[in-house]
């Protein structure tokens, strides 16, 4: 059952092609204006795109759940939280003249290059160490004393295909990423990149969806004892924009079979 839906998700892909028989999808070439994540869901999210950059995330309706603030070198200094669409906090962030993250609320932070490791302590409370990549995304993020918790990220040639996450000791999330080549690049990857970084210090949880790696992905499960898998594929809609559905596939049953959309991409 896995290999016929991976054939049938492929034609898609492949129909989904510009006329001159590339093996990846077309994304439209025009500035990205916005992307839909799980339209039509209880989860549904919008991600909001201006010159090249994320500006906000919106619930379906458009009210505001956060917004960037970047600054003249396209590094993100505010990250404002929102509750209802009101305005509930704001993280500011500082950096370094090597463009690492200084502060993050007037609070220091340390990077050690050789580890590349940031550091934070909050005095006997709680200390953050995050270990992160040449990009400067989390690949282990621990947070010891109070509200414990950890995050592991494993990257295989820019691609996210794997990530954990741990609460008070228990594995809470697993997500297991795979990736083909002539699936098409990630058209966002460059666009998060700045507010990635940040979250990778204040919220990798961000990460969970994959959508910092360079490569869209094709597929994941949540680990051997899950019983489902998750096939993409990526189709224009009516209006040629194009969008990434999903196939969930139970592994006991394969008559359990659900496509829904992951995420719609739309251009100016």
């Amino acid at each position: 059952m896995k290999k016929s839906l991976f054939l049938l998700l492929s034609f898609f892909a492949l129909v989904s092609c510009s006329k001159d028989d590339s093996s990846a999808p077309t994304f439209g070439t025009g500035p990205l204006e916005k992307v839909v994540f799980y339209r039509n869901s209880s989860n549904e999210i919008h991600w909001i795109f201006e010159n090249k950059l994320l500006t906000k995330i919106t619930l379906a309706d458009g009210t505001l759940v956060e917004a960037f603030v970047y600054d003249a070198l396209k590094r993100v200094i505010q990250d404002k939280k929102y509750t209802n669409g009101l305005l509930t906090g704001t993280d500011v962030i500082t950096y370094n003249s090597d463009n690492t993250i200084k502060t993050i609320n007037n609070l220091p932070y340390t990077f050690d290059a050789g580890t590349r490791t940031y550091t934070y302590t909050y005095g006997s409370d709680f200390t953050i160490n995050c270990e992160v990549n040449k990009d400067f995304l989390a690949v282990n993020f621990t947070r010891l004393g109070s509200n414990p918790g950890e995050y592991h990220l494993t990257y295989v040639n820019d691609n996210m295909v794997n990530y954990q996450k741990i609460s008070g000791g228990t594995t809470e999330e697993v997500k297991n990423y795979y990736f083909d080549a002539g699936f098409g690049g990630n058209p966002v990857y460059d666009m998060v990149l700045a507010v990635a970084r940040v979250k990778s210090l204040t919220d990798p949880s961000f990460f969970s969806d994959c959508q910092v790696s360079k490569i869209v992905a094709n597929g994941f499960d949540k680990g051997s004892s899950h019983p489902l898998y998750y096939n993409y594929g990526v189709i224009p809609d009516i209006e040629g924009n194009l969008f990434q559905i999903g196939v969930e596939v139970q592994d006991s049953d394969d008559n359990n079979v659900a496509f829904y959309s992951f995420a719609d991409y739309y251009y100016l």
